[in-house]
């Protein structure tokens, strides 16, 4: 109830910015929904702009149409939600043995376009439309050795720990 009441007393008298730190904290998943779709209601139809800070980067990434990531008093990354649902799309990688022979199927066999090649010998795809267990017989038909096929599906808390160098963070 405090919580509620802190942000209540905030929007009292019709700010223009709210910074809000840990809206959320201490409240249920009922209170969770209820705020959200407050501060959603704040944002879009009256105009506000509201600042969080929060440590539960997933109910972040429900509510935000921005987000920048601070360490240690440095923002190291600001970019939008849509942006950022891009830079942590799933994908398929694969480890193979011929990154130019593999490319050249995706694109002359499976009209493949979206995928980026990593390293000498590793790739990407982010057009998942196409059958897995063909390309990898194709890939093998061809002489290419697949090591590895794995899907990746980052979410907000693995790009915040790419950013800030935080993969061993506890």
């Amino acid at each position: 109830m405090k919580q509620r009441l802190g942000i209540a007393l905030a929007i009292l008298h019709d700010p223009e910015l709210l910074i809000l730190d840990e809206p959320i904290n201490g409240l249920d998943p009922i209170g969770i929904a209820e705020m959200r779709k407050l501060l959603r209601y704040l944002c879009d139809k009256k105009g506000k702009t509201i600042l969080i800070s929060s440590h539960i980067l997933s109910e972040i990434q429900l509510i935000s149409d921005d987000i920048g990531i601070i360490d240690n008093g440095v923002l190291l990354e600001e970019l939008s939600l849509y942006d950022l649902r891009y830079k942590i799309r799933k994908c398929i990688g694969f480890i193979v043995s011929d990154t130019g022979k593999a490319t050249n199927i995706l694109e002359t066999v499976f009209n493949i376009k979206n995928y980026e090649v990593d390293s000498d010998r590793k790739i990407f795809i982010y057009d998942l439309s196409f059958d897995i267990s063909s390309l990898i017989k194709t890939f093998v038909k061809n002489e290419i050795n697949v090591y590895d096929a794995h899907v990746y599906e980052n979410t907000l808390e693995d790009n915040f720990k790419e950013v800030t160098g935080g993969a061993g963070i506890a």
